[in-house]
């Protein structure tokens, strides 16, 4: 008897790894959270850099390059662990492509500190506060994707019920939103750079210039995010 459950345990252990497996969209969940680690802490450190005070900047951009290469790893594991008979709601390429996009938000946060570390520009006091807004404004853009993408295993445990479908809707609608304002707010901050020009330097004009861009394109990533949520919602 001993013998035989003993090879009925031999049996047993694949499925019992099998169900053990964890759902690709769960491990899309976990790089999110570090998505989330990373803008919370970039969020706060812009706005005190927009106000001149760069006092534990170098540690920021040195946490946030932490959470990207944390990040990395979880990417990886999805990448490689991807089984290829999996049946998933949406196209295995598009998952992807949605994970890369959820990624360069990561890349383009420690691009950025790491820009501004190098060189401590001054934004001009009459700009101030319109950097801000567009900060908050971009920050609400990615909170608003991490809510549509959280959604994902309601959507998928529910077998895509309508009622889980019109909430994720209403995150997506909410995605493009933030991200049209804040595309409103950076045409506006460019205006004004432009205006103020011939006061500055010719090098503060340009990283002016880059930092508008690099934080407006980490709501572009984010509305990507939200397109590929459309885009799964529609199948």
């Amino acid at each position: 008897m001993e013998k035989i459950e003993k090879e009925m345990e031999h049996f047993r252990a694949p499925v019992s790894n099998t169900l053990r497996r964890r759902s690709p969209f769960d491990q899309l969940l976990d790089h999110m959270g570090k998505v989330r680690e990373c803008i919370n802490i970039l969020g706060d450190g812009l706005i005190h850099y927009y106000n001149g005070d760069y006092e534990g900047f170098s540690e920021l951009a040195k946490k946030v390059s932490e959470i990207e290469h944390d990040a990395d790893i979880i990417k990886g594991n999805i990448r490689n662990h991807l089984p290829s008979s999996l049946l998933m709601p949406v196209d295995k390429g598009r998952f992807l492509w949605a994970l890369r996009e959820q990624d360069s938000i990561l890349d383009h946060a420690e691009n950025l500190v790491e820009m501004l570390d190098m060189r401590h520009t001054k934004i001009p006091k009459e700009l101030q506060p319109i950097f801000i807004e567009h900060c908050k404004l971009v920050m609400e853009t990615v909170e608003a994707m991490e809510l549509a993408v959280e959604s994902i295993r309601d959507l998928v445990e529910t077998g895509f019920v309508k009622r889980e479908r019109e909430h994720t809707k209403q995150y997506i609608h909410k995605v493009h939103d933030w991200e049209y304002i804040a595309d409103q707010k950076r045409y506006e901050m460019t205006r004004g750079v432009y205006k103020i020009e011939k006061k500055l330097d010719p090098m503060d004009v340009y990283h002016l210039l880059k930092i508008i861009d690099w934080v407006d394109d980490i709501a572009d990533h984010a509305e990507n995010v939200a397109d590929w949520l459309r885009s799964m919602i529609a199948k």
